[in-house]
Protein backbone atom coordinates (compact mmCIF):
# COMPACT_ATOMS: atom_id res chain seq x y z
CA UNK A 1 0.00 0.00 0.00
CA UNK A 2 3.28 2.40 0.70
CA UNK A 3 4.41 1.80 -2.26
CA UNK A 4 1.48 2.20 -4.46
CA UNK A 5 0.72 5.46 -2.62
CA UNK A 6 4.83 6.18 -3.04
CA UNK A 7 3.88 5.80 -6.77
CA UNK A 8 1.04 7.86 -6.81
CA UNK A 9 2.52 10.88 -5.79
CA UNK A 10 5.88 10.37 -7.69
CA UNK A 11 3.63 10.56 -10.59
CA UNK A 12 1.50 13.57 -9.30
CA UNK A 13 4.61 15.51 -8.66
CA UNK A 14 5.91 14.60 -12.70
CA UNK A 15 2.86 15.67 -13.75
CA UNK A 16 2.62 18.95 -11.87
CA UNK A 17 6.08 19.63 -13.37
CA UNK A 18 4.85 18.76 -16.86
CA UNK A 19 2.65 21.27 -16.86
CA UNK A 20 4.04 24.93 -17.61
CA UNK A 21 2.30 27.73 -16.42
CA UNK A 22 2.52 31.22 -17.57
CA UNK A 23 1.16 34.74 -17.00
CA UNK A 24 -1.11 36.89 -19.18
CA UNK A 25 -1.53 40.48 -17.85
CA UNK A 26 -4.17 42.31 -20.45
CA UNK A 27 -4.02 45.80 -20.46
CA UNK A 28 -6.37 48.40 -21.71
CA UNK A 29 -3.83 49.89 -23.78
CA UNK A 30 -2.95 53.56 -24.71
CA UNK A 31 -3.00 55.68 -28.09
CA UNK A 32 0.13 57.54 -26.68
CA UNK A 33 3.49 55.36 -26.59
CA UNK A 34 4.49 56.56 -23.42
CA UNK A 35 1.56 55.91 -21.04
CA UNK A 36 2.31 52.28 -23.09
CA UNK A 37 5.50 52.42 -21.47
CA UNK A 38 4.72 53.65 -18.13
CA UNK A 39 2.10 50.58 -17.73
CA UNK A 40 5.35 47.81 -18.40
CA UNK A 41 7.28 49.18 -16.37
CA UNK A 42 4.48 49.08 -14.01
CA UNK A 43 3.93 45.06 -14.85
CA UNK A 44 7.23 44.28 -14.83
CA UNK A 45 7.36 44.90 -11.32
CA UNK A 46 4.84 42.54 -10.62
CA UNK A 47 6.55 40.04 -12.52
CA UNK A 48 9.72 40.49 -10.76
CA UNK A 49 7.36 38.81 -8.17
CA UNK A 50 6.35 35.94 -9.63
CA UNK A 51 7.96 32.54 -10.10
CA UNK A 52 6.44 31.86 -14.01
CA UNK A 53 9.28 31.70 -16.47
CA UNK A 54 6.90 33.14 -18.97
CA UNK A 55 5.07 36.33 -18.69
CA UNK A 56 3.85 38.91 -20.97
CA UNK A 57 1.65 41.50 -21.43
CA UNK A 58 -1.23 41.78 -23.84
CA UNK A 59 -3.30 45.30 -24.80
CA UNK A 60 -7.05 45.17 -25.77
CA UNK A 61 -6.13 48.08 -28.11
CA UNK A 62 -2.58 47.34 -29.64
CA UNK A 63 -2.87 45.36 -32.46
CA UNK A 64 1.00 43.74 -32.13
CA UNK A 65 0.06 42.66 -28.93
CA UNK A 66 -3.47 41.37 -28.89
CA UNK A 67 -4.39 38.74 -26.69
CA UNK A 68 -4.67 36.24 -29.22
CA UNK A 69 -1.00 37.09 -30.72
CA UNK A 70 0.74 37.38 -26.98
CA UNK A 71 -1.71 33.58 -26.40
CA UNK A 72 -0.21 31.63 -29.50
CA UNK A 73 3.16 33.11 -28.06
CA UNK A 74 2.85 31.74 -24.50
CA UNK A 75 1.80 28.50 -25.79
CA UNK A 76 4.55 28.04 -28.77
CA UNK A 77 6.72 28.47 -25.63
CA UNK A 78 5.27 25.87 -23.68
CA UNK A 79 2.46 26.97 -21.47
CA UNK A 80 0.14 24.44 -20.86
CA UNK A 81 -1.46 26.63 -17.89
CA UNK A 82 -1.90 30.33 -18.63
CA UNK A 83 -3.34 32.90 -16.19
CA UNK A 84 -5.02 35.64 -17.18
CA UNK A 85 -4.97 39.10 -15.40
CA UNK A 86 -7.48 41.98 -16.16
CA UNK A 87 -5.04 44.88 -15.52
CA UNK A 88 -8.04 46.46 -14.73
CA UNK A 89 -9.56 48.23 -11.39
CA UNK A 90 -13.56 47.14 -12.52
CA UNK A 91 -15.38 44.39 -13.68
CA UNK A 92 -17.35 46.38 -16.73
CA UNK A 93 -17.17 45.71 -20.41
CA UNK A 94 -13.01 44.61 -20.95
CA UNK A 95 -13.21 42.66 -17.75
CA UNK A 96 -16.88 40.73 -18.38
CA UNK A 97 -16.81 40.29 -22.09
CA UNK A 98 -13.91 41.18 -23.95
CA UNK A 99 -11.22 39.41 -22.11
CA UNK A 100 -13.74 36.34 -21.45
CA UNK A 101 -14.46 36.46 -25.35
CA UNK A 102 -11.20 36.67 -26.41
CA UNK A 103 -10.62 33.29 -23.66
CA UNK A 104 -12.96 31.15 -25.21
CA UNK A 105 -11.17 31.94 -28.73
CA UNK A 106 -7.71 30.78 -27.58
CA UNK A 107 -9.49 27.35 -25.56
CA UNK A 108 -11.33 26.58 -28.79
CA UNK A 109 -8.55 26.36 -30.51
CA UNK A 110 -6.29 24.93 -28.14
CA UNK A 111 -8.30 23.02 -25.64
CA UNK A 112 -5.59 20.91 -23.64
CA UNK A 113 -4.00 24.21 -22.61
CA UNK A 114 -5.91 25.71 -19.39
CA UNK A 115 -7.46 29.25 -18.78
CA UNK A 116 -8.34 31.05 -15.89
CA UNK A 117 -9.34 34.85 -15.43
CA UNK A 118 -8.22 37.07 -11.84
CA UNK A 119 -10.95 39.25 -11.25
CA UNK A 120 -9.91 43.19 -11.16
CA UNK A 121 -8.52 45.29 -8.25
CA UNK A 122 -10.17 48.33 -7.76
CA UNK A 123 -11.46 47.79 -4.50
CA UNK A 124 -8.80 45.73 -3.07
CA UNK A 125 -7.14 47.61 0.34
CA UNK A 126 -3.93 48.47 -1.82
CA UNK A 127 -5.67 50.33 -3.94
CA UNK A 128 -8.19 52.29 -1.70
CA UNK A 129 -5.29 53.62 0.33
CA UNK A 130 -3.18 54.56 -2.55
CA UNK A 131 -6.39 56.94 -3.20
CA UNK A 132 -6.51 57.82 0.25
CA UNK A 133 -2.90 59.32 -0.09
CA UNK A 134 -3.55 61.03 -3.46
CA UNK A 135 -6.29 62.98 -1.31
CA UNK A 136 -4.42 63.46 1.73
CA UNK A 137 -1.31 65.00 -0.48
CA UNK A 138 -3.99 67.94 -1.18
CA UNK A 139 -4.64 68.85 2.44
CA UNK A 140 -8.07 69.08 2.28
CA UNK A 141 -9.89 70.78 4.98
CA UNK A 142 -12.24 69.22 7.05
CA UNK A 143 -15.16 70.97 5.85
CA UNK A 144 -14.25 70.20 2.02
CA UNK A 145 -16.14 67.65 0.02
CA UNK A 146 -14.33 64.93 -1.51
CA UNK A 147 -15.93 63.61 -5.04
CA UNK A 148 -14.12 60.56 -6.44
CA UNK A 149 -14.84 59.71 -9.91
CA UNK A 150 -14.70 56.32 -11.84
CA UNK A 151 -14.94 55.06 -15.35
CA UNK A 152 -18.17 53.37 -14.66
CA UNK A 153 -20.40 51.77 -17.11
CA UNK A 154 -23.68 52.09 -18.32
CA UNK A 155 -24.69 48.37 -19.01
CA UNK A 156 -22.64 46.60 -15.95
CA UNK A 157 -23.72 47.28 -12.16
CA UNK A 158 -21.02 45.72 -10.34
CA UNK A 159 -18.58 48.56 -10.87
CA UNK A 160 -20.69 50.99 -9.11
CA UNK A 161 -21.78 48.76 -6.52
CA UNK A 162 -17.74 47.99 -6.27
CA UNK A 163 -16.94 51.93 -6.04
CA UNK A 164 -19.86 52.74 -3.87
CA UNK A 165 -17.96 50.18 -1.19
CA UNK A 166 -14.51 51.99 -2.19
CA UNK A 167 -16.46 55.83 -1.32
CA UNK A 168 -17.55 54.86 2.22
CA UNK A 169 -14.20 52.81 3.22
CA UNK A 170 -12.38 56.65 1.83
CA UNK A 171 -14.86 58.48 3.70
CA UNK A 172 -13.59 56.49 6.73
CA UNK A 173 -10.07 56.33 6.41
CA UNK A 174 -10.05 60.79 5.24
CA UNK A 175 -13.05 61.26 7.94
CA UNK A 176 -14.06 63.65 4.89
CA UNK A 177 -17.54 62.65 3.32
CA UNK A 178 -17.04 61.70 -0.31
CA UNK A 179 -19.30 61.36 -3.10
CA UNK A 180 -19.10 59.18 -5.94
CA UNK A 181 -19.15 60.20 -9.44
CA UNK A 182 -19.16 57.82 -12.98
CA UNK A 183 -17.84 58.77 -16.06
CA UNK A 184 -20.17 56.33 -17.93
CA UNK A 185 -23.32 55.13 -16.00
CA UNK A 186 -24.73 56.89 -13.09
CA UNK A 187 -24.93 58.76 -10.95
CA UNK A 188 -23.60 60.70 -13.77
CA UNK A 189 -20.12 62.95 -12.41
CA UNK A 190 -21.38 66.58 -14.13
CA UNK A 191 -24.52 65.78 -11.94
CA UNK A 192 -22.65 65.18 -8.79
CA UNK A 193 -20.63 67.97 -9.19
CA UNK A 194 -23.23 70.50 -9.66
CA UNK A 195 -24.86 69.37 -6.90
CA UNK A 196 -22.29 69.20 -4.55
CA UNK A 197 -21.11 72.92 -5.83
CA UNK A 198 -24.73 73.73 -4.31
CA UNK A 199 -24.16 73.61 -0.73
CA UNK A 200 -19.90 73.57 -0.94
CA UNK A 201 -17.55 76.33 -1.73
CA UNK A 202 -14.34 74.20 -1.32
CA UNK A 203 -14.44 70.29 -3.48
CA UNK A 204 -11.53 68.29 -3.90
CA UNK A 205 -12.38 65.76 -6.82
CA UNK A 206 -9.95 62.80 -7.32
CA UNK A 207 -9.67 60.58 -10.66
CA UNK A 208 -10.07 57.02 -9.56
CA UNK A 209 -8.13 55.77 -12.56
CA UNK A 210 -4.79 54.22 -13.14
CA UNK A 211 -2.93 57.02 -15.03
CA UNK A 212 -3.81 60.27 -16.65
CA UNK A 213 -4.98 60.02 -20.50
CA UNK A 214 -7.65 60.66 -22.28
CA UNK A 215 -10.43 59.73 -19.93
CA UNK A 216 -8.97 61.92 -17.39
CA UNK A 217 -8.56 64.88 -19.65
CA UNK A 218 -12.57 64.37 -20.56
CA UNK A 219 -13.79 64.61 -16.88
CA UNK A 220 -11.45 67.63 -16.13
CA UNK A 221 -13.18 69.08 -19.55
CA UNK A 222 -16.25 68.48 -17.57
CA UNK A 223 -15.41 69.65 -14.25
CA UNK A 224 -14.37 72.90 -15.67
CA UNK A 225 -17.68 73.50 -17.23
CA UNK A 226 -19.17 72.72 -13.74
CA UNK A 227 -16.93 75.27 -12.21
CA UNK A 228 -17.37 77.43 -14.75
CA UNK A 229 -21.43 78.23 -13.37
CA UNK A 230 -20.40 77.46 -10.34
CA UNK A 231 -18.31 80.46 -9.59
CA UNK A 232 -18.39 80.41 -5.49
CA UNK A 233 -16.93 76.87 -5.31
CA UNK A 234 -13.37 76.55 -5.31
CA UNK A 235 -12.19 72.89 -7.60
CA UNK A 236 -9.16 70.72 -6.73
CA UNK A 237 -8.09 68.10 -8.77
CA UNK A 238 -5.78 65.53 -6.56
CA UNK A 239 -3.28 62.89 -8.58
CA UNK A 240 -4.84 59.81 -9.62
CA UNK A 241 -3.35 56.59 -8.77
CA UNK A 242 -0.19 57.00 -11.24
CA UNK A 243 0.15 53.14 -11.42
CA UNK A 244 1.57 53.63 -7.84
CA UNK A 245 4.18 50.29 -6.89
CA UNK A 246 1.70 50.30 -3.88
CA UNK A 247 -0.68 48.63 -6.46
CA UNK A 248 1.55 45.60 -7.31
CA UNK A 249 0.22 43.53 -3.76
CA UNK A 250 -3.21 43.60 -4.69
CA UNK A 251 -2.27 42.17 -8.28
CA UNK A 252 -0.45 39.57 -6.78
CA UNK A 253 -3.14 38.66 -4.09
CA UNK A 254 -5.66 37.97 -7.53
CA UNK A 255 -2.76 35.99 -8.96
CA UNK A 256 -2.73 34.00 -6.26
CA UNK A 257 -6.81 33.74 -5.43
CA UNK A 258 -7.14 32.54 -8.91
CA UNK A 259 -4.01 30.02 -9.08
CA UNK A 260 -5.42 28.26 -5.96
Amino acid sequence: MRRACGFKLFFHIIEEEKRMRAIMYVAHGSRLPEKNHEFRRFVEQIMQQRPETHQKIAFLEKEDETMALVGEALMEAGASEITVIPMLLFPAMHATKDIPEQVTALKKAHPDVTFQIADTFGAEEETIAVAASRIKAASPARSAAILVIAHGSATYHEPRIQMQRVAEKLSAELGNPVTLGMLHGEPNYRQVATELAATNDDIYWMPYFLFTGQLVDKIRAGIKEVSEHTPNTTWHETNCLELDSSLAPAVLRKITEVSQ
